[in-house]
């Protein structure tokens, strides 16, 4: 089960895919396994909102974060022999965001339609581009409250539009 959440880091899955990709029986049994990883404080599960609807969906896609990075490292390692490459960064360090946001506003969400918005809550999306040069483009046109997107080390700010953060200074604030 676990190294199907390292195969998927970070993105969107269905409980299917998994079970198929890891020759589980049932979407049920997997759902299960990820609840017991979330109550044992090991995962976070992460569900899309409808925001016409206002209201999330368990039964569409969903992505899955490690609590803590050494849990990352450590599955990978026991699980594939293999260390953490640079391809990898970017979503550990969405992972990283995403507990500390779940930690200070409790329930987050993801937003997808035709592009996907890593974070929201409370009417603000918050995308992390984990690069060196991150651009206003670099955020789906969604209309939203506030925008924030999380690059490595870049400051902007448009005008009561969004803001350009390095993570440390986002991770920091929040």
């Amino acid at each position: 089960m676990l190294l199907g959440v390292l195969k998927n880091y970070g993105t969107r899955f269905s409980l299917n895919s998994i079970a198929k990709e890891m020759e589980i029986g049932s979407h049920v049994t997997i759902r299960g396994y990820l609840e017991v990883l979330e109550n044992l404080f090991i995962l976070r599960n992460v569900f899309p909102i409808d925001l016409k609807k206002g209201v999330e969906s368990f039964k569409r896609m969903r992505k899955v974060y490690f609590i803590d990075p050494f849990l990352f490292h450590s599955s990978k390692k026991q699980l594939t022999k293999t260390e953490i490459n640079e391809e990898e960064m970017p979503n550990l360090v969405e992972g990283i965001v995403a507990e500390h946001l779940i930690r200070k506003f409790g329930k987050i969400f993801y937003y997808y339609q035709k592009k996907e918005i890593d974070f929201y809550f409370e009417g603000s999306g918050i995308e992390v581009k984990w690069q060196n040069k991150v651009e206003k483009r670099d955020f789906p046109a969604v209309q939203l409250q506030n925008k924030i997107l999380v690059g490595k080390d870049q400051f902007e700010f448009y005008e009561d539009e969004m803001i350009i953060l390095p993570t440390c200074v986002f991770l920091l604030l929040i």
